[in-house]
């Protein structure tokens, strides 16, 4: 096995466990034992709790970014896109997220967010990485017609986020399709 894919493999496994057992789970012993590889492999890519973390908040933002990839191709398969295309995009971008395969990717996304609010060096990841989600929003919301996108895209990912984090919260659905979608109308206008 290559190094770089060894290296996805203690990501992956590490998400998986953050979001599973939360951040007091994510030991490299644990990370280990989750990748089924021999103990050590961690700590040999990753010395330290922060290299860990580092490269895991990476390879989720690499996932998530790949989310919003199809999301762009679905979009410019179109030569159009109406602002209710666009909702109907974003409320199965909400649930795609929310769904069963990808829930534990979903809460470590949060657990991230916390332990990056302690840690200087996982924010300013994070705040890269926001960027990139900024600048796939307002290409979104532009193709879409949508006046000012640029002022528009920050508050459609708090919106987005915020919804995400309620229905974890909650373990369940809190908001229907149909509130979602009225959310979404609302704000994009």
């Amino acid at each position: 096995m290559e190094k770089e894919d060894r290296k996805t493999l203690i990501a992956d496994a590490a998400i998986e466990l953050l979001g599973t057992v939360g951040a007091r789970g994510l030991t490299h012993r644990a990370v280990d034992t989750q990748a089924e590889m021999p103990a050590g492999s961690t700590s040999f890519y990753c010395r330290t709790r922060l290299d860990l973390l580092t490269l895991t908040l990476r390879r989720h933002a690499a996932l998530d970014l790949a989310d919003l990839e199809v999301d762009a191709q679905r979009m410019g398969a179109k030569t159009s896109l109406s602002v209710d295309g666009l909702v109907d995009l974003l409320v199965a971008r909400v649930a795609d997220w929310l769904s069963a395969p990808k829930r534990a990717r979903l809460v470590a996304r949060f657990e991230l967010f916390l332990m990056a609010s302690r840690e200087p060096d996982l924010a300013e990841i994070i705040t890269q990485q926001r960027e990139y989600f900024l600048e796939a929003t307002e290409a979104a919301l532009a193709h879409a017609g949508v006046s000012k996108p640029r002022m528009l895209a920050p508050v459609l990912v708090v919106l987005v986020d915020g919804m995400l984090l309620d229905q974890v919260r909650a373990n369940g659905p809190v908001t229907t399709v149909a509130q979602q979608k009225a959310a979404f109308k609302k704000l994009l206008g």
